[in-house]
């Protein structure tokens, strides 16, 4: 499976995993390596985010998409993370 960005610009570069938000394979690159809190709800709809983060592979193009998400609609008050 070769880079979509890649494919795009012409070039064939193997792909190191696929992005978790879109589906799009990605190279070394193109590659972002994010971090992602689980959460679950609690008894009166309180969300606890999980201790440790889990990894998240994304492309650029959703990588950014979550960073303007990020500034638009900052995490909710209430996100509390446990112990």
């Amino acid at each position: 499976m070769n880079c979509l960005d890649c494919y795009s610009a012409a070039r064939q570069t193997p792909a190191i995993g696929v992005c978790q938000q879109c589906g799009a394979a990605v190279c070394s690159q193109h590659a972002e390596l994010t971090e992602q809190f689980l959460t679950c709800t609690k008894p009166v709809y309180r969300t606890v985010a999980v201790d440790k983060p889990v990894r998240r592979l994304l492309c650029r193009a959703c990588t950014k998409a979550h960073q303007v998400y990020a500034e638009c609609c900052p995490q909710s008050a209430n996100t509390v993370r446990t112990p």
